[in-house]
């Protein structure tokens, strides 16, 4: 029944990228439990998230907003992958895939910027299935 209704839960999904991504954010949690002062070099090289807000999805609490700098995105509107820390001064997050520099919160309604999303096309994920 799950496997049915959340696809991405099947084991069979699980790719090298997806260990690779659990591993480098388990690495990043030991780290942050010991000294978050390692988060500072981090950030130096971190995409920056810009006119962003949460949104809840089957995958968890993402945010979505205007990127600039990504590795693999460039620079445009994405949905990030699930959101697993976040700085109390909302200067930083790390989701699944990477660290990100926070910059604006959204002003305007964010339900209104959601239709111009494509979730398959624009989903900083990696998690199998993630686009559904």
């Amino acid at each position: 029944m799950l496997i049915r209704a959340f696809p991405f839960l099947d084991p069979r999904r699980i790719t090298s990228g997806v260990s690779e991504r659990l591993q480098s954010l388990a690495a990043d949690c030991a780290l942050l439990e010991r000294d978050a002062a390692f988060v500072s070099a981090r950030l130096r090289t971190a995409p920056i998230l810009d006119r962003y807000f949460p949104m809840l999805s089957p995958l968890g609490l993402q945010l979505v907003g205007d990127v600039t700098g990504h590795p693999r995105l460039g620079s445009r509107r994405i949905v990030t992958s699930q959101v697993w820390f976040a700085d109390p001064e909302n200067r930083w997050v790390r989701t699944l895939s990477r660290f990100y520099r926070l910059g604006r919160a959204a002003e305007n309604d964010p339900a209104s910027s959601l239709s111009a999303l494509r979730p398959d096309a624009d989903n900083d994920d990696g998690w199998p299935g993630a686009g559904l």
